[in-house]
């Protein structure tokens, strides 16, 4: 632990006592020796201004009381925050394409600086962790600072959206969650037009303006019912059951993932079954696909000939 870690560590200790704390007591907590725990306390009183205060009586120190709300100067992190917060700039940056950047560059500058007196290289997080996103699609900056903005302003806003099948409609939506799924951002929101939830990738909006009509508050509860019983992106009731068997070569794997929040598994020898609940098949069948031919589809028959129709449409093209 170094000394920006322990005046850090030491300044919440004091923050959190209104009573003098033993040296004995710091050392054990900063685990280190109490001549180092003296140490630091003097340098925070000589360079930091520090408002301690020894007590004989305990052989301990305290935060004067008419001190106030003393803080340490400048952005005191310990190093494995700083490290964690680098991390997330760099998370933040790859997943937003830059939108962030300018609104937390100067964030960022601190966070160098500090890490640069703790010896560790802004850098080194560039050179060596990589976050590779993959099936990105590419996202206009001006629609994601919308709707940011929407959702914490509370404010409908009007989309031109292009559906997947690339039919373009006008809505005014009220924005309610904002999710990155699958490397991709979506827009769950009440749309006036149809006069339900709806979810809308961010990728297919095209422009957003403001909309002067009352915004639909929808409650956490009702968001949750309506968003999570389907598989996947797709919401709504989920009346279907898909029961998918997992051949041994991948049952390993797959029994520590999670398809479903509310799914249902069992092993059957070396094979792993897996019971799942959906009301879209869309994505579902994408996921079979990718793990075949090491899965089959035992029920429901309409799903497994949806898969049998899907393989055999991408087999014609190979013909």
């Amino acid at each position: 632990m170094d000394k920006f870690d322990r005046f850090q560590l030491l300044h919440r200790l004091f923050r959190s006592h209104r009573r003098p704390i033993p040296l004995s007591i710091l050392a054990e907590k900063l685990e280190c020796s109490q001549k180092t725990v003296k140490r630091a306390i003097d340098a925070m009183r000589d360079y930091l201004d520090a408002p301690l205060t020894y007590y004989p009586e305990q052989n301990g120190w305290q935060y004067d009381e008419n001190a106030g709300l003393y803080e340490l100067p400048g952005l005191w992190l310990t190093s494995s925050e700083l490290q964690s917060l680098a991390l997330l700039l760099q998370v933040l940056d790859t997943i937003g394409e830059g939108l962030l950047g300018e609104e937390l560059a100067l964030v960022e500058r601190h966070i160098t600086k500090l890490l640069e007196a703790r010896g560790i290289a802004r850098n080194d997080f560039d050179n060596h962790i990589k976050i590779l996103p993959l099936n990105k699609r590419s996202m206009p900056g001006p629609v994601f600072s919308a709707v940011c903005e929407s959702l914490i302003q509370r404010q409908c806003i009007k989309i031109d959206y292009i559906s997947y099948a690339k039919r373009r409609t006008n809505r005014t939506i009220s924005p309610q969650t904002l999710v990155y799924y699958r490397e991709n951002w979506y827009l769950d929101a009440w749309c006036h037009m149809r006069n339900a939830l709806r979810t809308f990738s961010l990728s297919r909006i095209h422009s957003v303006t403001h909309a002067d009509e009352t915004f639909a508050t929808i409650s956490p509860g009702e968001l949750y019912a309506h968003f999570a019983e389907g598989y996947g992106i797709f919401a709504g009731k989920a009346p279907h059951i898909a029961i998918l068997r997992f051949h041994p070569e991948i049952a390993r794997d797959i029994s520590t993932q999670q398809w479903h929040p509310s799914q249902v598994a069992e092993w059957d020898g070396d094979y792993y079954v897996l019971h799942v609940p959906y009301s879209s098949d869309q994505e579902l069948i994408q996921d079979i696909l990718r793990y075949t031919p090491n899965v089959s589809v035992e029920a429901p028959a309409s799903l497994r000939q949806a898969v049998e129709a899907r393989l055999s449409a991408g087999l014609k093209l190979y013909k």
